[in-house]
């Protein structure tokens, strides 16, 4: 596995640090920015738009958050998406996926996975973005 950055959004502080935990172990070379609601996630962007290497590489996602939740974010996403220097691939880790859920479409949105989620799917997440980088 390569390197790079991986972000967290999630309200809940120990999914938060159980995705810590499964990244530091299976992922070792990346690094891991983590945010507890979709608009501190937007800031974080915001403020690194220029800086491809504090932008994140790929993104797990909380749907049910409070002040913006995952849906809300990926559409402010897609606004912001133009103006920042990387582009960032996004995956929805859930504890209830909806039927709506699973029709939202979002061409940023690169999959979904049910909490909790194993550290065989973090690894094929990551594999995934990196063979995605490579073809870009």
């Amino acid at each position: 596995m390569k390197h790079g950055l991986i972000a967290i959004i999630d309200d809940d502080e120990l999914d938060r640090h159980i995705y810590k935990k499964i990244i530091l172990l299976t992922c070792p070379s990346y690094k891991i920015v983590d945010f507890s609601n979709g608009l501190e996630a937007l800031n974080y962007m915001r403020k690194h738009a220029n800086d491809p290497l504090l932008l994140p590489d790929l993104l797990l996602l909380d749907v049910r958050m409070p002040y913006l939740n995952g849906w809300q974010y990926l559409e402010q996403y897609c606004k912001l998406k133009p103006k920042l220097s990387k582009v960032t691939r996004h995956y929805v880790c859930s504890s209830s996926i909806e039927r709506f859920d699973m029709e939202f479409k979002n061409c940023d949105l690169h999959g979904y996975y049910m909490k909790p989620v194993a550290p065989k799917d973090i690894k094929k997440i990551v594999f995934d973005t990196e063979q995605y980088n490579q073809a870009s």
